[in-house]
């Protein structure tokens, strides 16, 4: 699947909602911009204000679920990781310049492959920013799309995850799975 990541737009209507995944409950928001995050979440929580903390509340918001019920079948569906170039998507992330940088470069990370957090920092000519490349990973809105699952301490331990290290292995052992 080609992901394709743009500037962010201010102030457009957008629709969220929530469907089952392999990892747990998958919520989304996305415009006609493109997707603008992606969260997993277990509480059972509804309201999208309290899902997305970052949520502009003067923006418009509507729910479809069956859309993402949809998506969630095209993003783990396997056919259409067998013909990736057929699928693309477009992210409408918000973050500064550094951090787009990053999340740029972990759109480079291959299916089914781990990096460091000292390789990242070296793919974007930060070499001694390690721990601001550990930051903006851990500030990217749309996991799993932006695959910040994938990077791992230099030590071969998994570091970090939002959602838990057992959910990060979780998808690491999945995407192992499919693609063998």
């Amino acid at each position: 699947m080609k992901i394709r990541l743009v500037d962010y737009q201010d102030g457009l209507d957008a629709r969220y909602g929530n469907s089952p995944s392999p990892f747990g409950s998958l919520w989304l928001v996305w415009s006609e911009s493109g997707i603008e995050q992606l969260v997993f979440q277990d509480r059972g929580e509804t309201d999208p204000f309290r899902v997305f903390p970052r949520l502009d509340k003067s923006r418009r918001f509507n729910r479809d679920d069956a859309g993402v019920a949809a998506f969630v079948q095209t993003l783990f569906c396997r056919p259409a990781r067998e013909n990736p170039q057929e699928d693309s998507l477009t992210l409408s992330a918000k973050g500064t310049v550094f951090q787009r940088r990053v999340w740029q470069a972990l759109l480079s990370i291959p299916f089914a492959s781990v990096t460091t957090y000292q390789q990242v920092a070296s793919a974007i000519d930060q070499r001694k920013a390690v721990r601001a490349v550990a930051s903006a990973i851990g500030a990217n809105p749309v996991a799993w799309l932006v695959p910040c699952h994938r990077v791992i301490r230099s030590n071969g331990e998994l570091g970090g995850y939002r959602w838990g290290l057992s959910r990060k292995q979780q998808m690491l052992d999945w995407e192992q799975s499919v693609s063998a």
